[in-house]
């Protein structure tokens, strides 16, 4: 219950954005006889919704004599809308002060309702009462392109949590070679690099520029009786200048040798990952200059492709090693990270004999463990591609592209590596193709990816 005197008082509803808040009020008058006579205002049940970012009048007692009183018995505030949410005030003013009655924030199809105790509550949309579990107002902005960044307006935030991925390394493409002589699958690319900040929403500009990352380039396949294309270094991804992911390396392409392919070196929080050759890609710094082992690496470095086969090659925040192969040749699997983009797997080779030397799969993110990503493709007469890798989401980076399948079969192309997941994959190899059919391409790296989260 709510008593409004006669010739002074108003009750008002102030919205913070333009919306739908459609206010519902019951209002009983009493005069200053003896004994009083009350009466309902049924006038007052009908109300107009407020669409704008104002300060509304729900009852308005100015109108009636002094000594008379307006007794608001209920009164109900529902946001309609769809999409907007909506910081709410309910305040009493009288020609000198201000009483503030109950504020906080509406999301789309909540309410908040007083009843003729006087007591507030609101409700979610499913009409559950928010009592100690209320959640506060949270903006998210994720952009998997470039964009601009816009601090929400609808409520003040106290904190801004950054979360970037750089972009995936690309898989390097197979070579194509009909002769008893060993050739190479493309080696994948490494993964992007993955940074979390939180800052004082205070410190932070009104608007700020995000750059996403661009996908590193696929190998372009090796014609025929030659060597495949390396892939592409990943783009990095910023939010403003406060704070920045790097791309993964890229793949080596296939030589038409028994030469060693090293997998992309992984991007790093304060580096991009360098691309494979007939050595490792190295990963990204932090961490010492050139090569960091293929033993697994912690915090923001990257962890370097390989040229061996192993399966230690995985990172903590920085992006997983694409995998490589040795000149003999032998296959690596993509690296995992346990927050940064995988990986991908080496393309599959043929040796001297000519014989099938299957490739290998890309890794994953969310794991410290190298290969459980995308699958290779598969080998023989009608070869197949890798599978792509998963793509990312706000808890983890997109997944390694596996190795793309080989054949020994005549004037048979290689089949493609698959692409890195967006949010920091890497590309998969391509595998080697038998001349004049051509070497497989390499797979795509996976696109930066950016969550702006405001509370």
């Amino acid at each position: 219950m709510l008593i409004l005197r006669g010739n002074t008082d108003k009750l008002q509803v102030i919205t913070g954005s333009a919306g739908d808040i459609r206010p519902d009020v019951d209002v009983m008058y009493a005069d200053a006889s003896t004994p009083p006579v009350v009466q309902p205002l049924p006038d007052f049940q009908a109300l107009t919704s407020i669409t704008t970012a104002a300060t509304t009048t729900v009852v308005d007692a100015t109108g009636i004599a002094s000594g008379k009183v307006y007794n608001v018995k209920h009164l109900t505030l529902y946001n309609a809308s769809a999409s907007v949410t909506n910081v709410i005030t309910v305040q009493v003013v009288d020609s000198t002060n201000t009483s503030i009655l109950w504020s906080g924030t509406l999301l789309p199809s909540e309410s908040v309702i007083m009843d003729e105790g006087g007591d507030w509550t609101a409700f979610t949309s499913g009409g559950i009462p928010k009592l100690s579990n209320f959640v506060g107002p949270v903006d998210v902005q994720t952009f998997a392109s470039n964009g601009t960044w816009t601090k929400p307006t609808s409520f003040t935030p106290k904190c801004v949590l950054v979360k970037l991925w750089g972009a995936g390394g690309g898989g390097g493409a197979g070579a194509s070679l009909a002769t008893a002589v060993v050739a190479k699958g493309g080696a994948g690319g490494g993964g992007g690099a993955y940074v979390r900040e939180i800052l004082l929403a205070a410190d932070v500009t009104a608007t700020v520029s995000v750059t996403v990352g661009t996908a590193g380039t696929a190998g372009s396949p090796g014609a025929a009786g030659a060597a495949g294309g390396a892939g592409g270094i990943g783009g990095n991804t910023s939010f403003g200048t406060y704070t920045i992911a790097y791309g993964g390396g890229g793949g080596a392409g296939g030589a038409i040798s028994a030469a060693a392919s090293g997998g992309g070196g992984g991007g790093g929080t304060g580096s991009a990952g360098t691309s494979g050759s007939a050595s490792v890609g190295q990963g990204g710094l932090p961490g010492p200059s050139g090569a960091k082992g293929v033993t697994g690496v912690w915090g923001g470095t990257g962890s370097d492709g390989t040229v061996t086969v192993v399966t230690t090659h995985n990172a903590e925040f920085g992006g997983a090693g694409g995998g490589g192969s040795t000149s003999t040749p032998t296959s690596s699997v993509g690296g995992g990270s346990i927050f940064a983009g995988g990986g991908g797997g080496t393309g599959g080779h043929h040796n001297a004999t000519p014989a099938i030397v299957g490739g290998a799969a890309g890794g994953l993110s969310g794991v410290y463990t190298a290969g459980t990503g995308a699958g290779k493709g598969t080998d023989g007469a009608s070869p197949t591609a890798g599978s792509n890798g998963a793509d990312g989401n706000s808890t983890v980076g997109g997944g390694g592209g596996g190795g793309g399948g080989t054949t020994v079969t005549a004037s048979t192309n290689g089949a493609a590596g698959g692409n890195g997941g967006k949010a920091g994959g890497g590309g998969g190899g391509g595998g080697v193709g038998m001349n004049p059919g051509l070497g497989g391409a390499g797979g795509a790296g996976g696109s930066g990816y950016a969550v702006i989260i405001s509370f």
